[in-house]
Formats: structure tokens, sequence, C-alpha cells
């Protein structure tokens, strides 16, 4: 394990800190055992849900489903859940309003009716899914019948978190569909909405790899549209069901994939009620044609209040590591990224890096990369960053972003 260069605190410098904004739930969001048992009971206990979806939106229930019965694995009954939250479960009224998000303005009227209904007061977490419709629509349609109507739904409720979703991949339309999701995702970048990212969840297999050529079955395929195989079931193949994952229904897809959205769902109930995690970013991706911010958040907790912070980040992984001191490591491997960071620390490219925690324990850091030149799409960037008192004492989780052309 390398070991981290020399720093010291007169190097640290106070920076400026900024209120969370947006909330992005996509493939890195999958890791059930990073959510606090504490998130998951508070989830359970404050949030009322209702879910509005039609055949590609129950891979989210169904796989929450089959996620009780994984006691061989992560999953068991702490994550149960029914309409009306019962014996402690979640509260999730699933297809409490008809049809999916792309028939407009079908959807806006049954989000109104169900919502104005008396009974339904107590509902605080409102979301859509979509079919397939988002492939069709061009950026007028789908500021018109989607992202306008949902803006308009939140200044009419604003007691209401309303959850904002990607269409499934479509590699028959997969021009217009990339650019449809990439609209949503900037959309909510902007302007501090809840995002679940479909799409990304089902272009990544568990291990990392990314599928720039998947459909929503997860096939994927050549730059010329040649199937090369199923990344889903080629990944259970490999690893143990009841163990590994487990076997559900997933519409138009494989249990893996149902299993992964389950997970990623946990993941935004826990966000909503509250929970933070250590690190985390407004996007998975930047483009490497198209110079834009990273902004990441910095949650350390109030016991880490006021404590001198510093951002790092790796090309080559997270193992084994970096050795900080005796007794810390931080979840990076030391390269030639790392170094330039570190010789760049708080200038625009990398700016806030280097920092001071507020009272609350949490900053914000930016990453702004100029415009790159790369032969390949899909290089890996990890970051990850520690805390100093009188010396270094905490390192947070490591937190992955890929550069895209």
């Amino acid at each position: 394990m390398i070991s981290l260069p020399p720093l010291t605190l007169s190097l640290l410098l106070a920076a400026s800190v900024s209120a969370q904004g947006s909330i992005l739930v996509d493939h890195r969001c999958t890791d059930l055992k990073a959510i606090p048992i504490a998130a998951i009971a508070k989830a359970k206990k404050s949030l009322h849900i209702v879910y509005g979806h039609t055949s590609h939106g129950s891979q989210l229930t169904t796989g929450m489903s089959g996620l009780v019965k994984f006691t061989g694995g992560v999953g068991g009954p702490q994550f149960a859940w029914n309409r009306g939250g019962s014996n402690g479960a979640l509260d999730l009224h699933d297809r409490g309003m008809a049809g999916d998000v792309g028939y407009y303005p079908k959807w806006v009227n049954e989000t109104k009716k169900y919502l104005d209904n008396p009974a339904h007061a107590h509902v605080n977490v409102v979301i859509w899914s979509w079919c397939g419709q988002v492939s069709r629509l061009s950026s007028a349609q789908l500021i018109s019948n989607y992202l306008k109507p949902m803006s308009e739904l939140e200044k009419k409720y604003p007691k209401r978190s309303f959850v904002y979703m990607t269409g499934h991949l479509d590699i028959r339309r997969r021009s217009n569909t990339t650019a449809r999701n990439e609209q949503i995702r900037e959309y909510c970048r902007k302007n501090g909405k809840v995002l679940f990212d479909f799409a990304d969840i089902e272009s990544y297999s568990p291990d990392g790899r990314w599928y720039p050529y998947a459909d929503d079955a997860c096939n994927y395929y050549d730059s010329k549209l040649k199937k090369l195989g199923n990344w889903a079931i080629e990944w259970q193949n490999k690893h143990k069901k009841g163990v590994d994952w487990y076997d559900c229904s997933s519409a138009h897809s494989q249990p893996l994939n149902a299993n992964l959205k389950a997970y990623a769902a946990w993941w935004l109930w826990a966000r909503l009620a509250g929970w933070k995690p250590g690190l985390d970013s407004d996007r998975g991706h930047v483009s490497t044609t198209k110079s834009g911010p990273v902004r990441f958040s910095l949650d350390a907790g109030s016991q880490h209040a006021q404590q001198f912070f510093l951002m790092l980040g790796s090309a080559s992984g997270t193992q084994p590591g970096m050795r900080v001191n005796s007794k810390l490591s931080i979840p990076l491997n030391y390269d030639a990224f790392t170094g330039l960071g570190l010789s760049a620390i708080n200038t625009p490219v990398f700016a806030k890096f280097l920092g001071k925690l507020d009272r609350n324990g949490s900053a914000t850091a930016t990453l702004t990369l100029p415009r790159l030149n790369l032969a390949s799409s899909g290089i890996r960037l990890d970051f990850a960053y520690l805390l100093f008192a009188k010396k270094a004492g905490f390192t947070s989780q490591a937190l992955e972003l890929r550069l895209r052309r």
C-alpha cells in the first residue's frame, strides 16, 4: 500500500459551504449495506409513498418484494412494504395512480385526483415511472408533457416530494432516448430535483462495468448494434442465487435488474427521509467534449464539525488504497491524477477540494474538467476525502465518476 505524500495543516484553507441541492439515485446507489439501519427505519416511519407505473416500472416493486425474502443475502423482513405501512412496513401505495407518466395529461390529472382526496392527505412522496415513451419524445415535448407539469405539481403541492425518473433503455432508438434521459438529468441537476435514474441503473453490472449499448432486457451490443450477450444473465450465472442475487419477477428484463432497482429504491427512500451518504455528487458521469462542473457534497456528520478536509481523486481504482498514517488509509490508489489534484488544489478545476466543514460537518467541492480528447469512453475516476483535527482521523468512502464522450 502506497503512503500519501506528507501534508501539513498549514496548507489547509477555509472553504465556503452551501446546502445540498438535488438528490440523484443511479447505479452508484445499489450498495444496500451502505445504508444505515437507522436510515431504513426512519424511512419506514416517516414516508408515505404513492407510485404510478405500468410494466417497466413494476421492476422496483417486484424487486422490493423479492428483497424481503432474500434472507440469505442482504435482504430480509426489515425491507417489508405494503399499502398502509402496517406491522412496521414501509407505506407504499403501489399503482395508486393509473397508467404511467408517458400518458399526458392523464398522469397529471391522476396525480391531482389522488392528492386532492382527503384520504391521502398523509402521502408525502409521489413517484411516476415511464414505459417506452421517452424514446419517442422531442426535447420540446419532454418539457411540455413532463418537466413543466412536474414543476407545476411541485408548486401546487409544496409539502410533497416529487421524484423524477429517466426512461428505460431502448437500443433501437438509442440516440433520442439517451438525449432525452440526459435532458431529464440536467434539468434535475440545475433545479435541485429528486431523480431516480432508471436508465443508468440498467446500464451497469454490479461489478461496475458500463454497457453503453444496452437495452432494457440487459442485452448488450457493439456500436453497430450486433448483439454480444446479456450482462445480467452472465453475472447471474457466475454468482450464487440466494446469496449474491435473488429470483424475482422483472418485467421485460432479468431478475438482477429488478434486484438493483430495489436496492436503489431503498437508497432513494433513505435519502428522502433525511439520510446523507458521506460523499455524493450531482451526476454520475461527465462529458469529455463539453466542459461542465460536477458538484460534490461532503457530509461527515456533526461530530466532525469545523474540521479541515482534503478531497482526492484517482484514475486507478480504490484498492489497495493509500496509507495516511499507521491507523488510517483512504480508499484511493495514488497515481498521476491524484498528484494533479494536489498540485492544482483549489484552482477552478479542483475548486474547494481543500477547506473546512461547517457546523453540521458538511461542505461542497466542485470538479470542472476542461474538454478532453480521449480515445475511449467510460474511464472511471474515484474520489474520497480525509479529515484533519490535530491529525488525520477520518476518511470517507469512495465515490465513482465516469468520463464519457
